[in-house]
Parts: C-alpha cells; sequence; structure tokens
C-alpha cells in the first residue's frame, strides 16, 4: 500500500513542518512522522468502515419500505441483493476489520444524514435499479457492482474528503493511496474465503528506517545543499526560489549521496514528479536544471557511491 514516493511526501511533509516550527525536537518530530505514516492505516480502515455505514442504510431502507401504507413487491422483499451481496459482507461481516475498526474507534455513525443522502443517490440510478432487479448475483457480479459504487460515490465525494481532511489535514494527499488499496481490496475478494486486508507496508522496517534516514540527514545537511543549490541557482536569489523547490532539490540531493542501492534516475525522476504535484508549474524543469548539474559535479568530485551495476549512472 504505501510506497516509496509516498514516504517520500510523507518527509517532505516532515521536513516543511520541521523548518516553519523551528523546533529542535528531533525525536518528537520523527516520531510525529513515523506515526503519520501508520495513520495512512486508519484511512484505508474508514474507506471500508464506508461499507459498514451504507449497508445499515440498506437495511433502514428495507424496514421503511416495508412500513409504506402501499407497499410494492420490491418494498416487501426482506433482502436485496445488496444487502446479501457476497462481496459487501465479506467486508462487512469480516471479524478481523470488526475488530480492527472497534479498537480504533472508526465509524460512519455520526454521519447518518449524509450516509443515508448517499444511499438515496445510489438507489436512484440505473446501476442500482439494474443490479437490484437481478434474479440472482454471483460473486462477481457483487464485485463490479461493489467497485462502481466505490469509484463513483466514495472516491469522488466533496463530503468524503472534506471529512477526512477535518479529520486529518494530511489525509487529503494520503487518499491516492489508499484509494487504490481499496480497490485491490475489493477485486482480491473470493467466494467462501476471508477478506484479506492489504499490509500498510511492504517491508515495515525499511520503510521507516528510509523515511528516518532520509528526514534526518536533510535536516543535518541542510545549510550545505543550500549553499550547493546556490551555487548553480544562477542569476537566481535564494529568496526567489519556492520553499519547496529548495526542500525537494535538498531531499534529492540527500538520496543520491546516501543511498547507495536506489539508482540516481530513480531519486530525480521521483523529486521531479514531486514538484509536479507540490511546487509551482515551472518548478519540475527548475528542479531538473539544477539537480542536473549538482549531481554532475558530484560524481566528478567522487562523493557519489553507488552499490550495484549501472547504479552510478542510473
Amino acid at each position: 500500500m504505501l510506497n516509496r514516493r509516498h514516504i517520500r511526501v510523507k518527509v517532505l511533509q516532515a521536513i516543511y513542518s520541521h523548518f516553519q516550527s523551528g523546533s529542535e525536537q528531533l525525536t518528537a518530530e520523527e516520531n510525529n512522522l513515523l506515526q503519520s505514516m501508520e495513520k495512512i492505516y486508519d484511512l484505508y480502515l474508514y474507506q471500508l468502515a464506508f461499507l459498514v455505514e451504507l449497508q445499515n442504510e440498506a437495511y433502514k431502507e428495507r424496514d421503511e419500505a416495508k412500513s409504506k401504507y402501499f407497499p410494492t413487491e420490491d418494498d416487501l422483499l426482506p433482502q436485496t441483493n445488496f444487502t446479501r451481496s457476497k462481496a459487501v459482507n465479506a467486508i462487512t461481516k469480516n471479524e478481523i476489520l470488526g475488530k480492527l475498526l472497534k479498537e480504533k474507534k472508526i465509524s460512519w455513525s455520526v454521519n447518518t444524514d449524509q450516509m443515508n443522502k448517499i444511499f438515496r443517490r445510489i438507489r436512484g440510478t440505473e446501476e442500482y435499479k439494474k443490479y437490484f432487479r437481478l434474479p440472482q448475483t454471483s460473486m462477481e457480479d457483487d464485485i463490479e457492482f461493489l467497485q462502481h459504487i466505490y469509484k463513483n460515490y466514495v472516491f469522488d465525494n466533496e463530503f468524503v474528503e472534506g471529512y477526512y481532511e477535518e479529520l486529518n489535514i494530511h489525509w487529503y494527499d494520503d487518499i491516492f493511496v489508499v484509494n487504490p488499496a481499496v480497490s485491490k481490496t475489493i477485486k482480491n475478494l473470493q467466494e467462501d474465503k476471508e477478506v484479506e486486508l492489504l499490509p500498510l507496508y511492504k517491508d515495515r522496517e525499511e520503510d521507516r528506517e528510509f523515511a528516518l534516514e532520509l528526514f534526518r540527514k536533510v535536516i543535518r545537511h541542510s545549510d550545505e545543499y543550500e549553499e550547493w543549490i546556490k551555487n548553480k541557482a544562477q542569476n537566481w536569489e535564494l529568496e526567489r526560489i519556492a520553499v519547496m523547490d529548495i526542500m525537494l532539490m535538498k531531499m534529492a540531493i540527500c538520496e543520491v549521496l546516501n543511498f547507495e542501492n536506489i539508482p540516481i534516475k530513480v531519486s530525480l525522476n521521483e523529486y521531479i514528479e514531486l514538484a509536479k504535484s507540490f511546487s509551482t508549474p515551472k518548478s519540475s524543469v527548475f528542479i531538473n536544471g539544477i539537480l542536473d548539474k549538482l549531481v554532475a559535479e558530484l560524481k566528478a568530485d567522487g562523493k557519489v557511491v553507488k552499490t550495484g551495476r549501472g547504479l552510478i549512472d542510473n
């Protein structure tokens, strides 16, 4: 779930916070960095918990339908394809997920009005009506419809995104790594098998160590890296360079110098891509130009050491 690009984003946020606050409490900041990474899993759980509350709305809708003065044949159905969906129930009835949601106090129950509106919107669509009227659904049908719900009513929902931003200011960026993980979780559902919740890390210790080392060394060598950038930014005063550009270049320099198993091109490309998302429209071109000159000089001076064939040039 959590890939190296997003780990770099979390480190960037931590570095920005460090320089904005002027704090010297690095241990506390390192703990905050690790905690911000761990919190991404809570967001993943929130996205799955959304389905729990949505199904509750579907059950309530069944009770209301049966209470009508003149209920239709559809209204009198005790369950629908959605409430008995194998894919939905694989998630909502999962014991491990239920335990995690309870432990972390993750629930959408405080947003029943909004959840009711979202369910009513879904219920009014042609896709829902078509799914509702299927005489019998397969696991594939259930997964396809569930993917449709998440894609159209959860992943791209103003209320959902706004709610997450209220809970955690960084979740607006984290959602883009969590949504594909939720889609993968749904896609991997199998009949008569427990849902497989995805892990947060590919390698927990290695990923956490990467984040901490990158954060520590950028902070430790910040003034040195800044001087190098200044020397290569001809005709530019440092004050005129976007703060985010400077931080991204410091991180790129740090990674090229200190992470022997990461190819140079991978590091440079990663920070150029991050500039497109987190800085000005022209930042990626500017950063690319400065880093090309700087890395060439560092290589010529023998300061860049890479292990593995071809890593020095790649």
